[in-house]
């Protein structure tokens, strides 16, 4: 079992965030004909998408994730916006032993943490467990400010190709400040 303690994407999701004429009308380029930018445009949205999901330490969409820990888990504190448990597993002198679900109940404390309740009589018999879970936005729940920031930083790159000092707090910092998830440590 790996040494990890904090959620990590196994797989990631497939959908299409911003489309590329979502952000081409954005730009104010969507005039017929005229696709001398849509590369750039396309990279700007993967970048922009990139920087939102790792300055949030978030999934955009819905995606796998696995959790690795030593404890009995309970507080899903570090990944916001988890939608299912697919298994938990332990780790015994076997090898991996699925959990029945049974044992187990996924309960939101808030719209931004989740708690594993464990049925009465589970005993944890393991030293670790193996947590494979969903977490993310559907396409068409992905928060308003979160796309904001993304449209902010589409727009500020394509306007602004250099390599720039802003040592300012951006428009899109400031709008994802309320969904960033720190990790202590």
């Amino acid at each position: 079992m790996s040494q990890l303690t904090y959620p990590f994407i196994a797989t990631r999701y497939t959908d299409e965030i911003v489309s590329l004429a979502e952000a081409r009308e954005w730009l104010r380029v969507d005039i017929g004909g005229y696709e001398d930018d849509d590369n750039t445009i396309i990279a700007l949205i993967q970048s922009a998408i990139d920087y939102v999901e790792k300055k949030c330490n978030l999934s955009l969409g819905v995606s796998d994730y696995e959790w690795h820990t030593f404890s009995l888990p309970c507080a899903m504190r570090d990944t916001y916006f988890v939608r299912s448990i697919t298994s938990i597993q332990e780790k015994t002198s076997s090898g991996l032993v699925a959990i029945d679900p049974s044992n187990y109940e996924l309960v939101p404390a808030s719209k931004r943490r989740h708690l594993i309740l464990w049925k009465n009589g589970y005993f944890n018999n393991g030293s670790g467990f193996l947590v494979k879970f969903k977490a993310g936005f559907d396409e068409d729940e992905v928060p308003p400010t979160l796309l904001m920031a993304i449209r902010a930083l589409i727009a500020g790159w394509f306007d602004g190709r250099e390599d720039a000092i802003n040592e300012k707090k951006t428009l899109s910092d400031k709008l994802i400040a309320t969904y960033r998830i720190g990790y202590a440590g």
